[in-house]
């Protein structure tokens, strides 16, 4: 502890080498007089007073991560010797306790626990920490590069089901971005909006009929007429412009996709049964893989938006406009930009003459809510009742003849009481209408875009290889054929069933007990190990050659220790197989 708080203090120093403290500061310097020295020297100063008291500018701080696994009779007197500095110096240890604070109690009795001050402060989990990442980073329309539904999915449940690393899922989305990237100079597209006009330019003719080949490009061509999709084919330049108005509509899409999908996390969050999910990551996944408005678990959420009370929904709406106005006041690339490239200025005016989404759409949508809370606030919740009443005076109850089905129809009309809307229920359902709406709009699936695999992320079959490991296949692959990772010509067997006492012994004992049975012999399976390493001699001497045996048991423990094996409970001298 002494040697690293003063080695790290000389650190901070640029002329001064981590190694140079090693020789500057002896193991037998290393005590508690020493820092204190070293404190006192370089971090208090003298006070104005007669009494010439000492000032310290700066606290000492210790970190004990894992804390459990410290011998507690050493960590009891390292708290006991600190105690007794702690006039002249400031020590805050901070413990970092796995479990719960109840371990630190047992660990220390009442005479050390008593020395200590301790405030008990938590950390998020792995899964808060996630969210805020993937919500403030890649979860935003400022970010050129994108994942699909599927790929976001996968990402995410390997986080969640492997090894709960933040780190590893920033490294798995960095590896997607690799080869996303790395694909063909087309993705040069996927860059910021400031950048798209120049590259567009910068396309090659072998770039443009690459682009030509996307799938999400057919859909497109289908809606032109033929002179246009003539000029699409064989006119680069005309190509180029319409490649640019559409990449810009795709970024203004994005703009309002990622708005939609935190406004209606922020809707349905407070909704019973979490039917879309808590979290932005959540619905993000669902609103990216189908299209959200016409599954039956968007419609069952609408519905139960519809049963909101007056003061609730005010509320919901509320923070939807909140986040409307942080959204449109942050410092985004939606601005005012040229239609086409610049060597080709014509058609300005058209290019963005009917712009339905972007930052115009986020507006609208402010605007529609902002009337939509008026309205709720100041609308009257009481409803009037009105009893439907037979006017025709020509079929009285009294004169119908025959059916008694028909006098009680009567009867019913007569008694039926029709409920009329109050004013906050009209206004209710309009605003349930006006979200779905709005919904349908903004929330239609990226794959529906054109040229969305510019921009979007989606072969997970080449990346599921690389971040999600199969080992009980490469553990096979490694067992039965050593060759395929050692690169050893020693190794290489004529067939996968052969063997060859070559093998590593690990290797060739899994290759035997392949062989055998749910039970298997030990004796037999030594027989058959040390006919294989030694087959030139004989079976007295392979079997009571000591180096035979160890080799034999130390490859049985391996397998063991992988799991192919275990001890029976039936037989002392056999083993249970447990792979097949």
């Amino acid at each position: 502890m002494v040697w690293q708080l003063i080695g790290n203090d000389l650190k901070n120093d640029e002329e001064c080498d981590v190694l140079s403290t090693k020789h500057k500061l002896k193991k037998s310097q290393c005590t508690m007089k020493t820092l204190k020295t070293w404190y006192h020297s370089k971090y208090t100063n003298e006070s104005t007073n007669k009494k010439k008291k000492l000032i310290s500018t700066k606290t000492l701080v210790i970190v004990i991560p894992d804390f459990e696994s410290f011998n507690c009779h050493l960590l009891q007197d390292f708290v006991m010797i600190i105690s007794s500095y702690i006039s002249s110096l400031p020590i805050v240890l901070v413990f970092g306790v796995a479990t719960s604070v109840s371990a630190l109690h047992k660990s220390f009795p009442y005479e050390v626990s008593s020395k200590l001050l301790i405030k008990v402060f938590h950390s998020h989990s792995s899964a808060v920490y996630m969210n805020q990442v993937l919500e403030d980073i890649f979860l935003t329309h400022t970010v050129p590069f994108h994942l699909s539904g599927k790929a976001f999915e996968l990402l995410t449940d390997v986080f969640l089901f492997y090894d709960f690393s933040v780190k590893g899922l920033v490294q798995s989305i960095k590896y997607c971005m690799m080869d996303h990237y790395y694909g063909d100079n087309t993705k040069a597209l996927c860059c910021n909006r400031e950048d798209l006009e120049e590259a567009v330019l910068n396309l090659s003719p072998n770039d443009l009929e690459s682009i030509r080949q996307l799938k999400s490009f057919r859909p497109y061509l289908e809606k032109q007429d033929c002179r246009t999709k003539i000029s699409l084919f064989e006119d680069d330049q005309y190509f180029r412009d319409a490649l640019y108005k559409e990449l810009m509509k795709l970024h203004d899409y994005l703009y309002s996709f990622y708005l939609c999908v935190k406004l209606l996390s922020t809707l349905i969050k407070d909704i019973p049964n979490n039917l879309l999910g808590k979290t932005v990551r959540e619905v993000y996944t669902k609103c990216a893989t189908e299209c959200i408005t016409d599954t039956p678990s968007f419609k069952e959420c609408m519905q139960l938006l519809s049963f909101q009370s007056q003061i609730k929904i005010v509320d919901t709406i509320t923070g939807a406009l909140k986040l409307l106005n942080s959204h449109l006041q942050s410092v985004s690339p939606i601005k005012p930009l040229q239609a086409t490239p610049k060597k080709n200025n014509n058609n300005t005016d058209k290019v963005f003459a009917h712009r339905e989404l972007g930052e115009s759409f986020a507006k609208t949508v402010r605007v529609h809510l902002m009337t939509f809370l008026r309205q709720l606030e100041n609308a009257n919740t009481e409803a009037s009742i009105s009893t439907a009443m037979d006017t025709d005076s020509n079929d009285n109850v009294e004169n119908v003849p025959g059916s008694r089905y028909k006098l009680k129809e009567k009867l019913l009309k007569a008694t039926r009481v029709e409920k009329i809307q109050s004013e906050f229920e009209m206004i209710r359902c309009r605003f349930i209408s006006y979200l779905e709406e709005m919904f349908a709009k903004g929330l239609q699936p990226p794959h529906t875009q054109t040229f969305h695999e510019i921009m979007f992320f989606s072969d997970i079959s080449n990346v599921k290889k690389h971040i999600v490991g199969a080992p009980r296949g490469a553990l096979h692959t490694a067992l039965s054929d050593p060759a395929h990772y050692l690169q050893c010509s020693c190794c290489r067997l004529p067939s996968p069933e052969s063997v060859a006492g070559t093998l590593p012994d690990v290797c060739l004992a899994y290759k035997l007990h392949r062989e055998c049975g749910k039970h298997i012999n030990l004796y037999d399976w030594l027989q058959a190990f040390a006919a294989v390493v030694k087959p030139g001699e004989n079976d007295e001497q392979r079997h009571h050659d000591p180096i035979i045996q160890s080799r034999f048991t130390r490859a049985v423990a391996e397998l063991q220790f992988l799991g192919f094996i275990k001890s029976s409970k039936r037989k002392t001298d056999h083993v249970m197989r447990l792979t097949w």
